[in-house]
C-alpha cells in the first residue's frame, strides 16, 4: 500500500477553462498575445527579406511543411489501422471481461496472466509496427511525429480503460463511452465527463486559426536554424556547432513556446470544444516553477496525470511502497519513450534524452530553488540550454546517418552517436 504519510490525489474533473484562456480575458495581460503576434509578424518579414535576398523567392516556410508530411496518405492509412486495432480491444476485452466473471477458483487466476500476457505482446507489437512504418513508408519529420505519437497516445488511453474496467462487470462496458475517450483530450478514463452545453464555434475557429499559425511559426524557425545544403556539403567542425548554438539560441524560447502553445493550448482546446469536453486544465503555471520536478508535472498535465495514476501509484501499491524507486520507474518510462520517438526522427538510436535525464532532469528534481525572480529565470536557461543543444546533437545524428548509415551494426556502434563514430566533427 501507499506510504501513510504521502496523501493520495484523486481526478477530480470539472468545468473550467485552460489556463492562458483565462489569461488573455483580461486586458493588460492579453498584451502578450500581442507580443507573440508581432514576433510572428517580425520574424515572417525576417525570413522573407532573407530568403528573397538569397534565391529570388518566397516561400514562407511552405515547402519545410509540405515535406514534413509527405507520404501523407500513408499516415493516414497507419492511423486508421491504429484506430481499427484499438476498437478491436475493447470487443477482445469484453470477451475476456465475461469468460473470467464465470470462472471460478484458479481459473481466475489463469484468466489474469493470460490477459496481462496478451496486453503486454499488444505493446511490444504495436511499437515494433510503429518503428516498421516510420521506415518502410520513409516518412518524414512530420509524419513521424504523429505515427509516433499517436500509436503512444492510443497505448496510453487502451492502458486506462483497462486498468479502470478490469474489476467492473462485463455488461456495463460502453463502446461508445470508449469511443468518446479515444478522441477526449484527457488520458483518465470515465464513463461521462463534465460537458458544456454548446459548441462555440467561434472559439474552435481561433482555436483552428491558432494552431496553423503556430505551426507555421515553427517551420520559420526552423527554416532559419536549418543549414543550407552548402553547409550539409561538407563535415561540421566543432566551431560549426559552437556558432550554430550560439547563433540560433535567441530563437529557442520561440520554438518551445510555440510547440507548447500548439500541442498543449489550441489543439487540446479544439478537440475540447468540438467534444464539449468541460475540463480544460492541460496545463498549469510551469513559468513559475523553481524545480525541474514541479516543472514537468504543470508542463503537461495530460500525461503527468496518466502516469500519476497508472504507472507511479500502481508501482507503489502493487510493486514496492518507495517512493525514490516508483519516481525513477516514471522518469525511466518517460525519457525511454521520448528516445524511441527521436530515434524514429532521425533514423538512429541517439541517448540523448537519457544523457539529459541522468545528469540533469533526475537530480534537479530533487532541489527546488529559492523563490525569487533569479531562480525562475535559472530554470528557463537550463531548459533553454538542454533543448539548444537537443536541437544541434540531434541533427548532426540524422545528417550523419542519413550520408553515413549503419550497415550490420555492432552493439557498441548502436550505442555510439554515429556523428562520432563517422568522424563528422573535425578539430577547431
Amino acid at each position: 500500500m501507499c506510504a501513510k504519510n504521502e496523501k493520495i490525489m484523486e481526478k477530480k474533473f470539472m468545468i473550467r477553462n485552460s489556463l492562458l484562456t483565462d489569461i488573455f480575458e483580461h486586458p493588460q495581460t492579453r498584451n502578450l498575445y500581442k507580443i507573440y503576434v508581432l514576433v510572428f509578424a517580425v520574424l515572417g518579414v525576417h525570413t522573407v527579406g532573407k530568403e528573397y535576398a538569397a534565391t529570388g523567392r518566397v516561400t514562407f516556410g511552405f515547402p519545410f511543411i509540405v515535406k514534413g508530411f509527405f507520404n501523407l496518405d500513408k499516415v493516414i492509412f497507419f492511423w486508421l489501422c491504429c484506430f481499427a486495432s484499438v476498437c478491436a480491444v475493447f470487443y477482445v476485452f469484453k470477451i475476456w471481461s465475461s469468460l473470467r466473471a464465470r470462472a471460478k477458483g484458479g481459473k481466475v487466476t489463469v484468466f489474469n496472466w493470460l490477459g496481462a500476457t496478451c496486453l503486454a505482446l499488444y505493446y511490444v507489437y504495436s511499437f515494433k509496427m510503429a518503428t516498421h512504418a516510420v521506415r518502410h513508408f520513409n516518412l518524414q519529420v512530420a509524419g513521424v511525429l504523429i505515427v509516433t505519437l499517436e500509436q503512444i497516445r492510443f497505448l496510453m488511453k487502451v492502458h486506462a480503460f483497462i486498468r479502470s474496467k478490469t474489476s467492473e462487470e462485463p455488461s456495463r462496458l460502453s463502446f461508445s463511452n470508449y469511443l468518446y475517450f479515444l478522441f477526449a483530450p484527457t488520458l483518465i478514463y470515465r464513463d461521462a465527463y463534465p460537458r458544456t452545453n454548446s459548441i462555440n464555434w467561434k472559439f474552435v475557429t481561433q482555436c483552428l486559426l491558432e494552431s496553423i499559425s503556430a505551426m507555421f511559426v515553427i517551420a520559420l524557425i526552423i527554416t532559419n536554424t536549418y543549414p543550407s545544403p552548402e553547409r550539409w556539403a561538407r563535415k561540421f567542425t566543432i566551431n560549426d556547432v559552437l556558432f550554430d548554438m550560439a547563433d540560433k539560441i535567441i530563437l529557442v524560447p520561440l520554438y518551445a513556446m510555440s510547440m507548447f502553445f500548439l500541442v498543449f493550448h489550441s489543439v487540446q482546446n479544439l478537440f475540447a470544444e468540438i467534444l464539449q469536453f468541460g475540463d480544460r486544465l492541460f496545463y498549469l503555471d510551469w513559468w513559475n516553477e523553481r524545480s525541474f520536478n514541479s516543472w514537468l508535472t504543470k508542463w503537461n498535465k495530460i500525461v503527468r496525470d496518466w502516469l500519476y495514476y497508472y504507472v507511479y501509484r500502481d508501482f507503489k501499491e502493487h510493486v514496492c511502497d518507495n517512493v525514490l524507486l516508483a519516481r525513477l520507474v516514471v522518469f525511466l518510462l518517460s525519457f525511454g519513450v521520448h528516445e524511441w520517438v527521436m530515434s524514429c526522427c532521425i533514423g538512429g538510436f541517439f541517448p540523448y534524452m537519457f544523457i539529459i535525464f541522468m545528469v540533469m532532469a533526475l537530480p534537479l528534481s530533487y532541489f527546488q530553488l529559492p523563490k525569487n525572480i533569479i531562480s525562475e529565470v535559472v530554470m528557463w536557461l537550463i531548459g533553454i540550454f538542454a533543448m539548444e543543444v537537443g536541437i544541434v546533437v540531434y541533427v548532426l545524428e540524422w545528417d550523419t546517418l542519413s550520408k553515413n548509415p549503419l550497415i550490420n551494426p555492432t552493439l557498441w556502434e548502436s550505442l555510439v552517436p554515429r556523428f562520432v563514430t563517422a568522424d563528422c566533427a573535425l578539430k577547431f
